[in-house]
């Protein structure tokens, strides 16, 4: 199979290939590894429990060693010319492969629980988080996204009723986020158990922001597949190299 493989070019290219792959897998460690020594900036984010964080950071950070490991195994399996990490570093990709498609198929199978979870998160947030004091990041996110994509809370402006950022200002009935023109300082003002004027606030049939962001995962959808298929792609064609640096080796042709 591997006869005619250029085995010198291959092995520079395997080298090549896996040295990228090594400066990524040591950023993606750094990364995890910094949010989850700065858990107090980024905690809100994924709600009020911290346990997500943990899970998204050990990801990531199990993931960046991972990939680390398996670069190490190609690069010096090249450079060495050793079969013995070269057979390592094929079978730790073909792994990869088999995870990476049974993933992708569980992807499509679970894609419609997308909303629900975005929307237990988000209820979470403008229910409980927004406002607080420990919940700047969410309070940050919030506000941006609400301003930014012209929403206000998760499925109505409705939501902030009874809220944690309600109780404590209960002059208004939502943050000044999710006034059309922040400069009217009567905009997000309470009347009873209802805004004083919905004209002033993003209050439409369709300017809930849990609409916005589930269409922006859904719209993207293709565009994580084609990643995931080229990162699969890859894999395939450094395995392919890997072979043809194994039959050079057997050959004698690096003698």
């Amino acid at each position: 199979m591997v006869d005619g493989c250029g085995a010198t070019l291959s092995k520079m290219i395997l080298f090549v290939l896996n040295a990228l792959v090594w400066v990524v897998s040591i950023a993606l460690i750094a990364l995890g590894a910094y949010v989850l020594a700065n858990q107090g900036k980024y905690a809100g984010v994924f709600g009020t429990n911290t346990n997500t964080l943990v899970i998204v950071c050990g990801t990531v950070l199990g993931v960046g060693c991972l990939i680390f490991l398996t670069a190490f195994c190609g690069c010096c399996g090249a450079m060495k010319e050793s079969s013995c990490l070269l057979k390592m570093y094929i079978g730790i990709l073909v792994i990869l492969i088999l995870v990476e498609v049974i993933g992708g198929i569980l992807a499509l199978v679970f894609r419609g629980s997308i909303r629900t979870f975005l929307s237990e998160q988000m209820q979470t947030q403008v229910t409980k988080s927004y406002g607080k004091k420990d919940q700047e990041a969410v309070t940050t996110f919030l506000d941006g996204f609400q301003e930014g994509q012209s929403c206000c809370g998760v499925e109505n402006y409705t939501d902030y009723l009874g809220s944690a950022f309600q109780k404590a200002n209960p002059e208004k009935f939502v943050p000044l986020s999710c006034c059309k023109d922040q400069s009217v300082e009567t905009c997000n003002d309470a009347s009873g158990d209802d805004i004083a004027d919905p004209d002033l606030i993003f209050s439409g049939p369709k300017q809930g922001c849990l609409p916005i962001l589930v269409n922006f995962f859904e719209d993207n959808f293709l565009y994580i597949g084609a990643a995931a298929l080229a990162l699969v792609a890859f894999e395939i064609l450094a395995s392919i190299f890997a072979c043809c640096v194994i039959g050079g080796i057997k050959r004698g042709e690096y003698e």
